[in-house]
């Protein structure tokens, strides 16, 4: 990988595991029967079927003990972290000549 920016990385990993506590939270509250009819704790309870894609998804297993599923929530936000990184790179990376001189 060229110019791999470990603060962006760093940054989102920070940001998209927020979003993932807030989101199981919301899961949580909204299957306990304790959250409200708003808008966002829904999306945020929605959105966490998102987040704990792919690693919860693909090791149902992993979910049974409750620090392999956080442990997988982590290589998961750490994987669209990088995801992002990607994305955010090739978007702002310079324009090479294809015919230097």
């Amino acid at each position: 990988m060229k110019r791999f920016n470990s603060k962006l990385f760093l940054v989102c990993s920070i940001l998209l595991a927020v979003v993932a506590f807030m989101s199981f939270s919301a899961a949580f509250a909204r299957d306990e029967g304790n959250a409200g009819h708003g808008t966002i704790s829904n999306f945020l309870a929605d959105l966490f079927n998102v987040m704990r894609f792919p690693v919860n998804f693909l090791f149902k297993k992993m979910t049974r003990n409750p620090l392999y599923f956080s442990v997988g929530l982590i290589i998961n936000c750490m994987l669209y972290s990088l995801l992002l990184e990607r994305i955010i790179y090739y978007l702002t990376k310079p324009k090479e000549d294809k015919y230097p001189g």
